[in-house]
Protein backbone atom coordinates (compact mmCIF):
# COMPACT_ATOMS: atom_id res chain seq x y z
CA UNK A 1 0.00 0.00 0.00
CA UNK A 2 1.33 3.55 -1.46
CA UNK A 3 0.17 7.19 -0.42
CA UNK A 4 -0.19 8.95 -3.41
CA UNK A 5 -1.15 12.43 -3.88
CA UNK A 6 -4.60 12.27 -6.35
CA UNK A 7 -3.83 14.08 -9.93
CA UNK A 8 -7.74 15.53 -9.85
CA UNK A 9 -7.34 15.82 -14.21
CA UNK A 10 -6.40 12.07 -14.53
CA UNK A 11 -9.97 10.93 -15.15
CA UNK A 12 -9.79 7.32 -14.67
CA UNK A 13 -8.11 7.30 -11.50
CA UNK A 14 -9.75 10.49 -10.02
CA UNK A 15 -12.75 8.12 -10.91
CA UNK A 16 -11.49 4.98 -8.88
CA UNK A 17 -10.49 7.68 -6.22
CA UNK A 18 -13.89 8.90 -5.90
CA UNK A 19 -15.72 5.36 -5.37
CA UNK A 20 -13.60 4.89 -2.35
CA UNK A 21 -14.21 7.79 -1.39
CA UNK A 22 -18.16 7.75 -1.26
CA UNK A 23 -18.09 3.88 -0.45
CA UNK A 24 -16.34 4.75 2.80
CA UNK A 25 -18.77 7.89 3.53
CA UNK A 26 -21.93 6.03 2.80
CA UNK A 27 -21.63 2.87 4.22
CA UNK A 28 -24.07 2.74 7.00
CA UNK A 29 -25.90 5.60 6.54
CA UNK A 30 -29.67 6.88 5.58
CA UNK A 31 -29.72 9.15 2.55
CA UNK A 32 -26.53 10.52 2.75
CA UNK A 33 -25.32 13.83 1.43
CA UNK A 34 -22.24 12.99 0.42
CA UNK A 35 -20.12 15.60 -2.15
CA UNK A 36 -20.90 14.52 -5.89
CA UNK A 37 -18.01 13.41 -7.90
CA UNK A 38 -18.51 16.41 -10.26
CA UNK A 39 -18.68 19.18 -7.21
CA UNK A 40 -15.50 17.60 -5.92
CA UNK A 41 -13.30 17.09 -8.17
CA UNK A 42 -13.91 20.69 -9.95
CA UNK A 43 -13.07 21.90 -6.47
CA UNK A 44 -9.71 20.03 -6.80
CA UNK A 45 -9.27 20.83 -10.16
CA UNK A 46 -9.65 24.43 -9.47
CA UNK A 47 -7.73 24.66 -6.62
CA UNK A 48 -5.08 27.26 -7.65
CA UNK A 49 -7.45 29.78 -8.09
CA UNK A 50 -9.73 29.43 -4.64
CA UNK A 51 -8.74 32.46 -2.74
CA UNK A 52 -9.54 30.59 0.67
CA UNK A 53 -8.87 27.01 1.15
CA UNK A 54 -5.94 25.28 -0.14
CA UNK A 55 -8.14 21.36 -1.00
CA UNK A 56 -5.43 18.58 -1.49
CA UNK A 57 -6.37 14.67 -1.85
CA UNK A 58 -4.64 11.77 -1.44
CA UNK A 59 -5.20 7.59 -1.91
CA UNK A 60 -4.03 4.55 -0.37
CA UNK A 61 -3.33 2.90 -3.05
CA UNK A 62 -2.57 -1.07 -4.17
CA UNK A 63 -1.55 -1.03 -7.71
CA UNK A 64 -4.54 0.43 -9.18
CA UNK A 65 -7.29 -0.08 -6.53
CA UNK A 66 -7.61 2.44 -4.23
CA UNK A 67 -7.96 1.16 -0.41
CA UNK A 68 -8.72 4.75 1.12
CA UNK A 69 -9.12 8.27 -0.38
CA UNK A 70 -8.34 11.86 2.47
CA UNK A 71 -9.12 15.25 1.19
CA UNK A 72 -7.06 17.61 3.54
CA UNK A 73 -8.13 21.77 3.24
CA UNK A 74 -5.61 24.29 4.51
CA UNK A 75 -7.62 27.39 5.12
CA UNK A 76 -5.43 30.37 3.49
CA UNK A 77 -6.99 33.46 5.27
CA UNK A 78 -9.13 32.90 8.64
CA UNK A 79 -7.97 29.79 10.79
CA UNK A 80 -4.55 29.66 9.40
CA UNK A 81 -4.14 27.71 12.69
CA UNK A 82 -6.55 24.64 11.27
CA UNK A 83 -6.21 21.86 8.61
CA UNK A 84 -9.40 20.07 7.83
CA UNK A 85 -8.94 16.62 7.59
CA UNK A 86 -11.92 13.96 5.54
CA UNK A 87 -10.77 10.47 5.65
CA UNK A 88 -13.00 7.51 3.93
CA UNK A 89 -11.86 3.48 3.77
CA UNK A 90 -14.86 1.24 2.52
CA UNK A 91 -15.92 -1.27 4.80
CA UNK A 92 -14.09 -4.05 2.98
CA UNK A 93 -10.85 -2.34 3.57
CA UNK A 94 -11.06 -1.01 7.19
CA UNK A 95 -8.79 -2.46 10.28
CA UNK A 96 -5.89 -3.18 7.56
CA UNK A 97 -4.07 0.03 8.56
CA UNK A 98 -5.16 1.99 5.86
CA UNK A 99 -7.02 5.00 7.65
CA UNK A 100 -4.02 4.77 9.69
CA UNK A 101 -1.62 5.09 6.93
CA UNK A 102 -3.40 8.37 5.36
CA UNK A 103 -4.06 10.15 8.89
CA UNK A 104 0.08 9.73 9.77
CA UNK A 105 0.15 10.81 6.17
CA UNK A 106 -2.17 13.98 7.49
CA UNK A 107 -0.49 14.64 10.05
CA UNK A 108 2.56 15.43 8.21
CA UNK A 109 1.50 18.13 6.16
CA UNK A 110 -0.27 19.69 9.37
CA UNK A 111 3.45 19.82 10.60
CA UNK A 112 5.14 20.88 7.60
CA UNK A 113 2.17 24.11 6.76
CA UNK A 114 2.85 25.03 10.63
CA UNK A 115 -0.58 24.04 11.55
CA UNK A 116 -1.73 23.43 15.54
CA UNK A 117 -5.11 21.82 15.41
CA UNK A 118 -6.58 19.10 13.26
CA UNK A 119 -10.40 18.92 12.96
CA UNK A 120 -12.71 16.49 11.62
CA UNK A 121 -16.42 15.73 11.31
CA UNK A 122 -17.56 12.10 12.42
CA UNK A 123 -21.19 11.14 11.04
CA UNK A 124 -22.51 8.26 13.31
CA UNK A 125 -26.13 7.02 12.22
CA UNK A 126 -28.64 7.36 15.15
CA UNK A 127 -30.15 10.08 17.25
CA UNK A 128 -27.77 10.62 20.53
CA UNK A 129 -25.82 7.64 19.18
CA UNK A 130 -22.51 7.87 20.59
CA UNK A 131 -18.98 8.71 18.86
CA UNK A 132 -17.63 5.32 19.30
CA UNK A 133 -20.46 3.50 18.30
CA UNK A 134 -19.43 4.32 14.91
CA UNK A 135 -16.07 3.15 12.79
CA UNK A 136 -14.79 7.01 12.45
CA UNK A 137 -15.33 7.63 16.03
CA UNK A 138 -13.51 4.70 17.16
CA UNK A 139 -10.63 5.90 14.89
CA UNK A 140 -10.78 8.97 15.67
CA UNK A 141 -11.32 8.33 19.98
CA UNK A 142 -8.20 6.30 19.33
CA UNK A 143 -6.02 8.75 18.04
CA UNK A 144 -6.27 11.41 20.94
CA UNK A 145 -9.44 13.17 18.64
CA UNK A 146 -11.67 15.45 21.39
CA UNK A 147 -15.06 16.44 20.87
CA UNK A 148 -15.84 19.88 20.23
CA UNK A 149 -18.79 20.21 19.14
CA UNK A 150 -22.24 18.30 18.63
CA UNK A 151 -24.86 18.63 15.98
CA UNK A 152 -27.89 16.67 14.58
CA UNK A 153 -28.36 15.77 10.91
CA UNK A 154 -32.12 16.17 10.51
CA UNK A 155 -33.52 15.07 6.46
CA UNK A 156 -36.99 16.34 5.25
CA UNK A 157 -38.82 14.36 2.57
CA UNK A 158 -40.08 16.65 -0.16
CA UNK A 159 -41.97 17.90 -1.81
CA UNK A 160 -43.79 19.15 0.88
CA UNK A 161 -47.63 19.21 -0.12
CA UNK A 162 -49.27 22.52 -1.13
CA UNK A 163 -51.98 22.27 1.87
CA UNK A 164 -48.93 22.34 4.47
CA UNK A 165 -46.45 24.71 2.93
CA UNK A 166 -49.61 27.03 2.84
CA UNK A 167 -50.61 26.02 6.73
CA UNK A 168 -47.16 27.13 8.02
CA UNK A 169 -47.05 30.32 5.39
CA UNK A 170 -50.07 31.27 7.45
CA UNK A 171 -48.84 30.81 11.00
CA UNK A 172 -45.81 32.57 10.30
CA UNK A 173 -47.61 35.78 9.12
CA UNK A 174 -49.81 35.56 12.27
CA UNK A 175 -46.15 37.66 14.01
CA UNK A 176 -44.67 38.71 10.79
CA UNK A 177 -46.93 41.87 9.58
CA UNK A 178 -44.68 44.22 7.52
CA UNK A 179 -42.53 41.77 6.55
CA UNK A 180 -42.01 40.80 3.04
CA UNK A 181 -39.89 37.77 1.38
CA UNK A 182 -38.13 38.25 -1.99
CA UNK A 183 -36.24 34.74 -3.21
CA UNK A 184 -34.04 34.65 -6.17
CA UNK A 185 -31.90 31.78 -7.71
CA UNK A 186 -27.92 32.12 -8.16
CA UNK A 187 -25.74 35.05 -7.37
CA UNK A 188 -27.04 37.55 -4.52
CA UNK A 189 -28.49 40.38 -6.72
CA UNK A 190 -26.49 43.68 -6.16
CA UNK A 191 -28.84 45.81 -4.10
CA UNK A 192 -28.74 43.16 -1.33
CA UNK A 193 -25.14 42.00 -1.79
CA UNK A 194 -23.93 44.41 0.91
CA UNK A 195 -26.29 43.69 3.67
CA UNK A 196 -26.30 39.97 2.81
CA UNK A 197 -22.19 39.88 3.17
CA UNK A 198 -22.82 41.49 6.82
CA UNK A 199 -25.70 39.05 7.36
CA UNK A 200 -23.52 35.60 7.01
CA UNK A 201 -20.90 37.33 9.30
CA UNK A 202 -23.44 37.92 11.80
CA UNK A 203 -25.09 34.00 11.47
CA UNK A 204 -20.99 32.72 11.88
CA UNK A 205 -20.73 34.69 15.09
CA UNK A 206 -24.42 33.78 16.71
CA UNK A 207 -24.46 30.21 16.02
CA UNK A 208 -23.64 27.55 18.31
CA UNK A 209 -20.27 26.80 17.77
CA UNK A 210 -19.20 24.31 21.11
CA UNK A 211 -15.43 24.99 21.99
CA UNK A 212 -14.91 24.67 18.42
CA UNK A 213 -10.92 26.24 17.69
CA UNK A 214 -12.53 27.21 14.83
CA UNK A 215 -13.13 30.97 14.69
CA UNK A 216 -16.21 32.43 12.50
CA UNK A 217 -15.89 34.11 9.22
CA UNK A 218 -15.93 37.26 8.37
CA UNK A 219 -17.47 38.10 4.57
CA UNK A 220 -17.72 41.70 2.84
CA UNK A 221 -19.57 41.73 -0.87
CA UNK A 222 -16.24 40.40 -2.81
CA UNK A 223 -16.25 37.31 -0.41
CA UNK A 224 -19.94 36.22 -0.74
CA UNK A 225 -19.76 36.69 -4.61
CA UNK A 226 -16.40 34.91 -4.54
CA UNK A 227 -18.01 31.97 -2.54
CA UNK A 228 -21.30 31.80 -4.65
CA UNK A 229 -19.66 31.94 -8.20
CA UNK A 230 -17.26 28.94 -6.63
CA UNK A 231 -20.58 26.79 -5.48
CA UNK A 232 -21.80 27.09 -8.93
CA UNK A 233 -19.04 26.42 -11.13
CA UNK A 234 -19.11 23.25 -9.11
CA UNK A 235 -22.81 22.28 -10.10
CA UNK A 236 -24.75 23.56 -6.75
CA UNK A 237 -27.61 25.43 -7.54
CA UNK A 238 -28.25 27.87 -5.20
CA UNK A 239 -32.15 29.01 -3.55
CA UNK A 240 -32.19 32.06 -1.51
CA UNK A 241 -34.95 33.96 0.44
CA UNK A 242 -34.15 37.23 1.92
CA UNK A 243 -36.90 38.94 4.26
CA UNK A 244 -37.34 42.29 4.30
CA UNK A 245 -39.18 44.76 7.14
CA UNK A 246 -41.30 47.79 6.41
CA UNK A 247 -38.29 50.27 5.64
CA UNK A 248 -36.76 47.66 2.86
CA UNK A 249 -34.04 46.71 5.40
CA UNK A 250 -33.03 43.06 5.47
CA UNK A 251 -34.00 41.58 8.65
CA UNK A 252 -33.74 36.95 8.10
CA UNK A 253 -32.66 34.80 5.21
CA UNK A 254 -32.08 31.44 4.47
CA UNK A 255 -30.40 29.41 1.78
CA UNK A 256 -29.88 25.91 0.61
CA UNK A 257 -27.29 24.76 -2.25
CA UNK A 258 -28.85 22.14 -4.47
CA UNK A 259 -26.20 18.98 -5.11
CA UNK A 260 -25.66 18.96 -8.76
CA UNK A 261 -27.33 15.08 -8.39
CA UNK A 262 -30.58 16.89 -7.99
CA UNK A 263 -32.22 14.70 -5.04
CA UNK A 264 -30.00 15.67 -2.26
CA UNK A 265 -30.23 19.47 -0.81
CA UNK A 266 -28.07 21.10 2.07
CA UNK A 267 -30.36 23.69 3.78
CA UNK A 268 -26.92 25.65 3.99
CA UNK A 269 -28.17 28.88 6.72
CA UNK A 270 -31.04 30.39 8.17
CA UNK A 271 -30.52 33.31 9.93
CA UNK A 272 -32.74 36.07 11.46
CA UNK A 273 -31.18 39.21 13.02
CA UNK A 274 -31.88 39.81 16.97
CA UNK A 275 -33.99 42.77 16.28
CA UNK A 276 -36.47 40.75 14.30
CA UNK A 277 -37.06 37.67 16.52
CA UNK A 278 -39.96 36.95 17.39
CA UNK A 279 -41.61 37.26 14.67
CA UNK A 280 -41.74 33.75 12.82
CA UNK A 281 -39.19 35.32 10.21
CA UNK A 282 -37.11 31.76 9.98
CA UNK A 283 -40.95 29.82 9.05
CA UNK A 284 -41.86 33.01 6.79
CA UNK A 285 -38.10 32.15 4.99
CA UNK A 286 -38.42 28.33 4.67
CA UNK A 287 -41.64 28.61 3.65
CA UNK A 288 -40.74 30.93 0.41
CA UNK A 289 -36.99 28.95 -0.31
CA UNK A 290 -38.93 25.65 -0.30
CA UNK A 291 -41.65 26.92 -2.98
CA UNK A 292 -38.93 28.19 -5.11
CA UNK A 293 -37.15 24.79 -4.61
CA UNK A 294 -40.00 23.33 -5.58
CA UNK A 295 -40.71 25.47 -8.82
CA UNK A 296 -37.18 25.17 -9.86
CA UNK A 297 -35.58 21.90 -8.43
CA UNK A 298 -38.98 19.18 -8.88
CA UNK A 299 -36.17 16.67 -9.03
CA UNK A 300 -35.05 17.28 -5.30
CA UNK A 301 -36.14 14.54 -2.95
CA UNK A 302 -34.33 15.45 0.62
CA UNK A 303 -33.22 18.38 2.20
CA UNK A 304 -30.37 17.70 4.70
CA UNK A 305 -29.96 20.63 7.98
CA UNK A 306 -27.54 20.54 10.54
CA UNK A 307 -28.16 21.99 14.32
CA UNK A 308 -26.60 22.48 17.31
CA UNK A 309 -28.23 20.49 19.95
CA UNK A 310 -28.33 23.63 22.25
CA UNK A 311 -30.27 25.77 19.41
CA UNK A 312 -33.63 24.99 20.49
CA UNK A 313 -35.39 27.94 18.18
CA UNK A 314 -34.27 26.42 15.00
CA UNK A 315 -34.80 22.72 15.84
CA UNK A 316 -38.91 23.80 17.26
CA UNK A 317 -38.70 25.44 13.58
CA UNK A 318 -37.42 21.95 11.78
CA UNK A 319 -39.52 20.19 13.53
CA UNK A 320 -42.41 21.83 12.14
CA UNK A 321 -41.95 21.85 8.73
CA UNK A 322 -41.26 17.81 9.34
CA UNK A 323 -37.44 17.21 10.08
CA UNK A 324 -36.77 14.01 11.21
CA UNK A 325 -33.80 13.33 12.98
CA UNK A 326 -31.33 10.75 11.56
CA UNK A 327 -27.61 11.49 12.18
CA UNK A 328 -25.27 12.44 14.48
CA UNK A 329 -22.69 14.88 13.66
CA UNK A 330 -19.26 15.43 15.91
CA UNK A 331 -16.86 17.90 15.32
CA UNK A 332 -13.69 16.45 16.81
CA UNK A 333 -9.94 18.35 16.96
CA UNK A 334 -6.89 17.15 17.76
CA UNK A 335 -4.31 19.67 19.26
CA UNK A 336 -0.86 18.98 18.03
Amino acid sequence: MLIHALDPHDVTRAGVWYAALRAGASAGRVAPPVVSEYSLLTSLRTNDSNTFNDRRAYGAWDDDSCLGACVVTLPRGDNRHLVEIEINVPPEHRRRGTGGALFDHVLGIARAEHRTTVTNEVDVNGVDAALASSDGGRFALARGFAVRNTERRLMLDIPVPDEGLAGLDLYARERAAGYRAVSWLGLTPDEWLGSHARMHTLMGQDVPRGDSDREPLAYDADRLRSTQTRSMQQGYGIVTTLVIDDDGAPAAYTKMLVNPDGAHVLQDETFVLRAHRGHRLGTLAKVANLRVLAAHHPQARHVHTWTAEVNDAMRSINERFGFREVETMYEVELSL
